[in-house]
């Protein structure tokens, strides 16, 4: 092999900055070396789809004014992108794409080894593998080499996450040409024959975070969160990686826009280093709608990947699959098989059922309720919530729009309908959301007491999500009722369930409550605040609220109310 060129000249010498070329020997090597790894093709030669090769070819791409020294060559740096997402839908492949992308960097050309010169090529027994694969250089094209010692993570939330890149990995290596080159895979790790590994990595085993890491897969980045630990996880890879002159790549169905994920950070901020690859279907389909969702499936899952195309996917089987999700999750199967951005796991109540609960009960002055509040500044509506004790009647005391009032909620009119409440009924506890309002919160408690104007944070994950399954049982089994307010009624029906990393002892996973997306102009305040009153409710029962007879004269703070 002769001695590297320099930088290729194929621009003009006008030209301020030479193009970027693709590494092209490193996705030809994946095809020459890697197999399916399961399926009635198992143990075939892997051929490329074209969306895989536009990822990849991306990913692996030169900057054209990229140095090369032999002594030291320069590694992330010569790359176009340090990172890279892709973004698709279930069953699109993938997993198979990134195993093979995991052999590539572990035993294969995966680095820029310089530009070719004349009679340059790549030849596999030069590097340890048998299979007699040769590929010429064309001079001046980038040229591959192998990292000396590359360590390698395979991260996910959960170690079944994992399992989905590493069960394609483990057969892509043993049932094709690199057995020879790594004889044995591992259930945990992958010993490889340069003293380097494949490890796996989650959010409960850690112990191998801060080496100095040369590649790393996050799968499902789209669910890695600073709640569940994964967002400082992938932070610290990072920093790893920069150690070592690696990259990462970055694989994931579509997000809840709404949980500020490590996809969505990447995604939003757009970085011109960072390859983003994302097929969104066109805007305005819904995919609740049969007809929408299939155009929205032959969108997202490529033509060549259909099965009458000779590709593994049976279109048929995928909205079959889709539309059952729908049934119970829109949301979820929006995300998981429309590749949409839609915020949520679907309506957080039935609409039919709160519908099924309007009632035309008043509520007779002087009777003992409580309250919910829920309060904003200028985006959101704030709501005040009742609900009577006896009959578990919630109706809105008020609910403020600010671009009613110029903008702004008007803080004197909920203050003095607080102050109405109070005087027209003997209230046993009104929980309140501080943020926003805290000095009114304050003012409520010097005059109706402490012990019955309480702030209740909506910030604690476990207590909100054991207060909405206790209102969503309720919803259900008729404990409570409503008369039907149109407002108050459509809060309840944007509301969408958010899943919380919280469970209860059974090991379930608790929910709350969140808009459609951060943005949406579909609120959802009072919904909080009727939480809120229903939970005050069912405390103030579990003190004796409906066993102890009230007085007829309501005094706190030595001020009576008849």
């Amino acid at each position: 092999m002769t001695q590297p060129a320099a930088p290729p000249e194929n621009a003009s010498r006008s030209s301020a900055k030479p193009p970027d070329l693709i590494l092209g020997v490193a996705l030809d090597w994946i095809e020459q070396h890697c197999v399916i790894p399961d399926g009635f093709r198992k143990g075939r030669r892997l051929a490329l789809y074209d969306w895989q090769v536009k990822y990849l070819g991306g990913f692996y791409t030169i900057r054209g004014s990229a140095s090369w020294v032999p002594s030291d060559p320069v590694l992330a740096p010569a790359f176009t992108y340090r990172r890279g997402l892709i973004v698709g839908p279930q069953k699109l492949g993938k997993d198979p794409m990134v195993a093979a992308q995991v052999c590539l960097e572990a035993v294969g050309p995966a680095l820029f080894g310089g530009w070719a010169g004349k009679d340059d090529g790549y030849v596999c027994a030069e590097h340890g593998c048998g299979c007699g694969w040769e590929a010429a250089y064309e001079p001046g094209e980038p040229m591959g080499m192998s990292w000396p010692t590359p360590l390698i993570q395979i991260t996910a939330v959960s170690e079944e996450a994992t399992e989905n890149t590493y069960d394609a990995l483990r057969p892509m290596i043993e049932d094709g040409p690199l057995a020879d080159i790594i004889p044995k895979t591992g259930e945990e790790f992958i010993r490889l024959p340069n003293g380097g590994r494949i490890d796996t990595v989650t959010s409960s085993a850690q112990s191998r975070l801060g080496q100095r890491v040369t590649h790393v897969v996050h799968g499902e980045a789209g669910l890695y969160t600073r709640s569940n630990g994964m967002q400082k996880v992938a932070e610290t890879q990072y920093r790893g990686l920069a150690g070592m002159g690696g990259r990462a790549s970055l694989l994931t169905n579509a997000w809840d826009p709404a949980e500020h994920s490590v996809a969505q950070r990447h995604f939003d901020a757009a970085e011109p280093d960072v390859l983003i690859q994302f097929a969104q279907p066109p805007s305005g389909l819904r995919f609740t709608v049969r007809e929408d969702r299939r155009r929205v499936l032959r969108h997202v899952y490529p033509p060549e990947t259909w099965r009458e195309n000779g590709g593994h996917l049976d279109l048929d089987a995928i909205e079959a699959e889709a539309a059952d999700l729908v049934k119970h999750d829109p949301a979820q199967a929006a995300r998981f098989f429309g590749n949409q951005l839609v915020t949520g796991s679907g309506k957080a109540f039935e609409h039919d059922v709160w519908v099924s609960r309007i009632s035309d009960h008043t509520v007779p002055g002087r009777a003992l309720i409580t309250a919910g509040f829920d309060g904003s500044k200028t985006g959101d509506h704030t709501a005040l919530i009742g609900c009577e004790i006896s009959t578990g009647h919630l109706w809105p005391i008020g609910i403020w729009d600010p671009a009613e009032h110029g903008g702004e909620v008007p803080r004197d009119a909920v203050d003095a309908a607080v102050d109405a409440m109070f005087a027209t009924y003997r209230v046993a506890r009104m929980y309140a959301d501080p943020p926003y309002w805290q000095d009114e919160i304050a003012g409520w408690q010097g005059r109706y007491g402490d012990k019955v104007v309480i702030k209740w944070a909506t910030w604690r994950n476990r207590q909100v999500g054991f207060a909405f399954r206790g209102f969503a049982t309720a919803i259900a089994d008729g404990s409570l009722s409503h008369p039907g307010d149109r407002v108050f009624s459509q809060h309840i029906e944007n509301a969408q369930r958010k899943p919380l990393t919280e469970r209860d002892d059974s090991g379930k996973n608790l929910w709350s409550i969140q808009k459609e997306t951060p943005d949406s102009a579909a609120k959802i305040d009072a919904a909080m605040a009727a939480v809120l009153a229903w939970e005050a409710r069912i405390d103030a029962i579990s003190t004796g609220a409906l066993v102890l007879q009230p007085p007829s004269v309501y005094e706190t703070r030595g001020i009576t109310y008849l």
